[in-house]
């Protein structure tokens, strides 16, 4: 047993490295700035009269996803002085006969907020023409009936927000992911530094056991890691469950390790069965998914 020390250690510091590594990428922030009320304006021409148009529009935090990001950041924005049930971004500036003559806005709540990403942001304010059934026309044609056009407007400039830490998210495929990068590693770690006992001379089941150590790494890893990142998209089961299924692959990687070591220090039979422990999991927890799903619905 003096010879599993290092195999011990190894396995036990890939096992802290691997939670951290999976806290890591679960970090949730929330914007300091919640709310905000911007003011814009927007000059224009009418039948050769120029008029002015202000407005507010107020963003909001409403909090993060649950899916396939639970750290993204989600915002609600409307416009406070306009009252349109429909279309509540076009402001109406003229009407004839059936149509509506409105300047349409288009605001960005993210780069509003501070909270931007590559390429979030305001949209430069269009005249469109809307009939009685709400269809929207930005023709030159239709549009020319009103002889309008957009002179010049301000947006207001976006917040400077700061996000605070507030927690840790669920367990979601990146994290699964750096899990199974965490597993890689004790694996290479493994093969480097446990050494082949002097007195250890394989067996035939050894042999089968190394072949198998490829197998279940290179084939049964990477093929259970695509099933469950792609089950995200469809899956509405129990989230425990789903919770457990994103650790599978990490898992099979420590058995995978596990199995390297505990064959080059003389544990046979351990060193064969310990790395199908991961893929039996799996297909325990799918088959009786499976099962639950059927019997109830």
């Amino acid at each position: 047993m003096k010879n599993l020390k290092l195999p011990a250690l190894i396995l036990a510091i890939g096992l802290v490295v691997a939670v951290a590594a999976s806290l890591l990428v679960g970090i949730v922030k929330d914007p300091v700035i919640t709310e905000q009320e911007f003011n814009f304006t927007v000059t224009y021409k009418l039948q050769g009269e120029t008029k002015t148009l202000e407005g507010i529009y107020r963003s909001a935090y409403y909090g993060h996803g649950e899916g396939a990001d639970p750290l993204d950041r989600f915002y609600y924005g409307s416009f406070v002085n306009n009252p349109r049930e429909n279309h509540s971004s076009a402001y109406t500036i003229a009407q004839k006969e059936d149509l509506e003559l409105c300047i349409v806005f288009i605001f960005s709540d993210h780069y509003l907020m501070g909270d931007a990403e590559e390429g979030d942001c305001n949209e430069d304010p269009y005249l469109a023409v809307f009939d009685k059934d709400g269809a929207e026309y930005n023709d030159v044609e239709t549009i020319g009936k009103f002889g309008a056009e957009i002179v010049s407007w301000e947006y207001p400039e976006p917040v400077e927000n700061t996000f605070v830490f507030t927690g840790f998210s669920h367990l979601y495929v990146n994290s699964m992911l750096v899990m199974l990068a965490v597993g890689a590693l004790v694996i290479g770690a493994c093969l480097i530094f446990v050494k082949k006992g002097e007195a250890v001379a394989y067996k035939s089941l050894d042999n089968a056991s190394v072949v198998l150590n490829f197998m279940v790494a290179l084939g049964a890893i990477p093929f259970m890691t695509l099933l469950i990142a792609l089950m995200q998209l469809t899956y509405t089961g129990d989230e425990l469950f789903y919770q457990l299924l994103l650790c599978l692959p990490a898992l099979t990687a420590f058995t995978v390790a596990a199995s390297v070591a505990l064959r080059r220090k003389g544990f046979t039979a351990t060193g064969f069965y310990v790395q199908f422990a991961g893929p039996v999991a799996f297909v325990l927890f799918i088959g009786v998914e499976a099962f639950i799903y059927n019997v109830c619905c």
